[in-house]
C-alpha cells in the first residue's frame, strides 16, 4: 500500500542524519512483508523516488541481509511494492518502476522477471502473492487486473471484472493473501470489502472491511489472512487492525490503549507470520505485536 499523503508530508520532518542517529534499521519507508519457513521476515523498504531494497530480518528484526535490486529514476512510484516467498524460499517481488514482479533467488539475485501478456500491461502492478503449488498472483489496481502465472512465469489467466462492486467484480483490488484452500483474499480497496475468489477467479464470498464506522472515516491498508484462516484488515484512518473470521464476522479489533501504544503514526500494512504475530508498518518504523494486541518489539 502507498503510504498515505499526511504521511508523506510528515516523514522529511526525519532528516536522514536526525533519523540516523535515533534508528538501527533506519528505514527509508516500510511497507509490505512476507515470512519464510523460519519465520524470518522479508520487507519491502522504499521511498518511493530512489532509495529502495528488500530486507531480510530475523524474527528479532537483527538484518541478515540487504537487497538493491530497483531501478533509481526519480519518480514516487518507483521501488518494490508488494512481497511473496514460494516454498523452496525465492522471493517474489513487484517493481512499480519497470512493472514487472522480479523472481530473486533465495541469496537475493534475481532470476527472472515477467509482467503483464497481452492484451493486458501490468500498470500500477502492486501486490503479489504465490499459491502452495507455486503459482503467482499479480494485481494491478490501477486497471482492476489480476494476472496469474506458473511457477516459472508464463501466463495462465488474467481477470479484469470492473470497476463495479458486482459479486463478480472489484474496484482497485490491492493486497492479495492466499488462505489454506487456496483461494485468493483480495482487499478490494474503492468498494472498502474484502473479496474472497477461488484460484479459477470465481467469486466465493465477499465482505465490507469496515463493518462498524461510516465509510468515509475508514480506509483500509491491506489485508492478510493469518495460520488459522482468519483475516487480519489494517485501517491506517482509524489506528488499528481488525480480525475477521473467513465469512466476515468481526473477531477482534486491535489498537492503542492507555497503556499499549502499538502505531505512533498509523498502520500501513499489514502481514502474520506463521505463529500468528502481527507485523505493521508504521511510519518509519515497523511494529510486531500478538494476535491480542501485545506490543512485542518496534523496529526502527
Amino acid at each position: 500500500m502507498k503510504l498515505p499523503l499526511l504521511l508523506m508530508l510528515l516523514m522529511p520532518a526525519l532528516a536522514p542524519s536526525a533519523q540516523a542517529a535515533s534508528c538501527r534499521l533506519c528505514l527509508y519507508g516500510p511497507d509490505n512483508m512476507a515470512f519464510d519457513t523460519a519465520e524470518n521476515v522479508y520487507l519491502v523498504d522504499t521511498d518511493h523516488k530512489a532509495r529502495s531494497r528488500v530486507l531480510k530480518l530475523s524474527p528479532q528484526g537483527r538484518v541478515l541481509a540487504e537487497w538493491h535490486v530497483f531501478g533509481a529514476t526519480p519518480g514516487r512510484d518507483n521501488g518494490p511494492d508488494g512481497i511473496a516467498l514460494d516454498r523452496e524460499g525465492n522471493i517474489f517481488v513487484v517493481d512499480r518502476g519497470s512493472d514487472h514482479i522480479l523472481k530473486l533467488s533465495p541469496a537475493g539475485k534475481v532470476v527472472a522477471r515477467f509482467g503483464g501478456f497481452p492484451p493486458h500491461a501490468f500498470d500500477g502492478g502492486g501486490h503479489v502473492a504465490v499459491d502452495r503449488h507455486g503459482n503467482i498472483y499479480g494485481v494491478a489496481a490501477t486497471s482492476n487486473l489480476i494476472l496469474k502465472f506458473s511457477p516459472r512465469g508464463k501466463p495462465i489467466a488474467d481477470w479484469q471484472h470492473g470497476p463495479g462492486a458486482g459479486p463478480d467484480q472489484w474496484n482497485w483490488p490491492e493486497s492479495i493473501s492466499i488462505d489454506a484452500n487456496g483461494d485468493l483474499v483480495i482487499d478490494d480497496f474503492r468498494n472498502v470489502r474484502i473479496l474472497t475468489l477461488s484460484p479459477e477467479g470465481r467469486p466465493v464470498r465477499a465482505f465490507k472491511s469496515v463493518p462498524d464506522e461510516p465509510l468515509q472515516r475508514a480506509s483500509v491498508s491491506g489485508a492478510a489472512v493469518g495460520p488459522d484462516g482468519n483475516i487480519h484488515v489494517a485501517d491506517y484512518q482509524l489506528y488499528r487492525i481488525q480480525e475477521f473470521d473467513p465469512h466476515g464476522r468481526l473477531l477482534a479489533t486491535l489498537g492503542n490503549t492507555p497503556g499499549n501504544t502499538l502505531f505512533k503514526q498509523a498502520p500501513n500494512s499489514i502481514a502474520v507470520d506463521g505463529q500468528g504475530n502481527l507485523y505493521a508498518a508504521d511510519g518509519l518504523s515497523v511494529v510486531k505485536f500478538s494476535n491480542e494486541g501485545k506490543l512485542l518489539a518496534r523496529w526502527q
